[in-house]
């Protein structure tokens, strides 16, 4: 499928959601956001899953894009908690040397500034089990993906409480399951045409209003971190449509609309490759701007002013393998003109 600067600014609007859920606990219509806020995360991460890797390289390419940075982040992180120790301003009044070492275990004892931590490391284990699934007929998917969110209904929220949170993975894993399938759904020559027409948004609204609908009857929304998945199977199906229906809209009417301005598909592209520094550095900052700012809207704005800009910086340099998860740039060959003579 060719580029679809569309459902790159939903990749880019999956990001927004995860700064702005940190920087406004509790806001009113939670629920509408947490819907969907951490399921589209695992969603995309299934939608953009390639068909053709084996496990190996799966899990080499994994530790590359997310390995790699999660543990760079967590030595600069750390040690900014022990630097702040030392300060009027600490992050946690017993010393920082608790707080590292839940962040270090992860899952549900991961606090500020890990906050986004659980969810890469459950990102990393649930995409290697799927990728083991995928080499095992297609109906067996279903089942396990229902036998993972059922683990997630183990009573006191024990899957959040494994190291890095590797007992949320099979749950997660039934959304990048739902992702995988759905593209490959919207893809096949018989739906293709149809997936790209401007009825397929009209679809994509219908489905949005329908998962929304289902919170505003009463069925509960994700707390995912602390192994909240709602009502077992009724509450992640509603994310899923809610999911569909954001490919859906921003597939058509909103590629459309963006591929009229010339030159957005490339910005839009750069922000994309930002996404992994500002899910770690966006939970620091936050606290850093917490009393200048109180409105957490604001909060959220000023947090996505810095760490896209610095984002974009870090990718011209050699520190994005390590930052952002991104291959190093590499100097383009030389022409005739410029090799060096013998």
């Amino acid at each position: 499928m060719t580029r679809n600067v569309g459902i790159d600014l939903l990749r880019v609007i999956s990001v927004v959601a995860v700064v702005l859920g940190h920087a406004w606990p509790f806001m009113p219509g939670e629920e509408y956001l947490q819907i969907w806020r951490m399921p589209l995360f695992f969603f995309l991460a299934g939608f953009f899953l390639s068909s053709s890797r084996g496990f190996s390289r799966e899990a080499s390419v994994r530790w590359r894009t997310l390995g790699v940075p999660y543990v760079t982040w967590f030595l600069v992180l750390s040690a900014l908690v022990v630097i702040h120790g030392f300060t009027p301003r600490p992050f946690d009044q017993d010393g920082p040397w608790e707080l590292i070492a839940g962040a270090a275990y992860g899952g549900g004892l991961t606090h500020s500034p890990y906050l986004a931590f659980w969810f890469i490391s459950v990102l990393f284990f649930a995409v290697l089990l799927v990728r083991g699934l995928l080499h095992l007929p297609w109906w067996i998917h279903p089942p396990a993906a229902a036998a993972g969110l059922a683990l997630a209904q183990i009573p006191d929220s024990l899957m959040s409480y494994t190291p890095l949170g590797v007992g949320l993975a099979p749950a997660c894993a039934a959304y990048i399951l739902a992702g995988f399938w759905v593209r490959r759904l919207l893809t096949a020559p018989w739906a293709e045409a149809a997936a790209r027409s401007p009825f397929a948004g009209a679809v994509g609204m219908g489905l949005i209003f329908t998962g929304l609908y289902g919170v505003s009857s009463g069925y509960r929304t994700m707390n995912m971190k602390w192994s909240g998945f709602g009502d077992y199977l009724v509450s992640p199906a509603l994310a899923v449509l809610i999911c569909i229906g954001l490919v859906l809209i921003f597939s058509t009417w909103a590629d459309s609309l963006l591929k009229a301005v010339p030159g957005i598909g490339g910005g839009v592209s750069q922000l994309v490759a930002t996404g992994t520094l500002v899910v770690f550095l966006h939970p620091y900052v936050l606290f850093l701007v917490s009393d200048a700012a109180e409105f957490p809207p604001a909060r959220a704005a000023i947090a996505l002013a810095i760490c896209w800009p610095l984002g974009l910086l870090v990718n011209r340099t050699r520190l994005s393998p390590w930052l952002t998860g991104l291959g190093a740039k590499k100097a383009p060959p030389l022409t005739a003109a410029q090799s060096p003579r013998e």
